[in-house]
């Protein structure tokens, strides 16, 4: 009886060890978002896994903030964030307006697992009807820069 006592929390604390090393793993292996070197100096988000934001580094409409991604480690992953957008007779509307990811082409930037593309729709006005897919930053791949 004595030994069931001191073995059952040996126990416990061995699987519950076991599953936070499972967990860790797990995480290493997501994918990232194509590579670091995609977006400019001041860039973010790019070669990270399930980013929040990313942003190429240039003009206001390279950043899409507030993003939730579903499906992430899947073939295709969605998001939705806030993407400011250019009005008719130029500039911005003040209020950013919702945008739609798609991150596929699951497979390398370098040694990385990664989302080797990355699609996106906006709408033509805040509160519209989201348009027509189209390459982020017109690039056929999100492993290396496109300039």
């Amino acid at each position: 009886m004595k030994t069931i006592r001191i073995l059952l929390p040996t126990a416990l604390s061995i699987l519950a060890l076991a599953a936070v090393v499972a967990a860790s793993a797990g995480a290493a292996a997501d994918p990232v978002l194509g590579a670091r070197s995609f977006a400019a100096p001041a860039g973010e988000g790019f070669g990270t896994a399930e980013p929040s934001t990313i942003f190429n580094g240039g003009d206001p409409s390279g950043e899409v903030t507030r993003i939730r991604w579903s499906g992430w480690g899947d073939p295709t992953a969605i998001g939705y964030g806030l993407n400011p957008i250019f009005k008719p007779g130029g500039g911005y509307y003040r209020k950013p307006a919702r945008i739609e990811l798609r991150a596929t082409g699951l497979g390398k930037c370098g040694s990385r697992r990664a989302y080797t593309r990355l699609e996106a729709r906006v709408p033509k006005h805040p509160g519209g009807k989201l348009g027509k897919w189209f390459s982020w930053a017109g690039a056929k791949t999100i492993c290396k820069p496109p300039y």
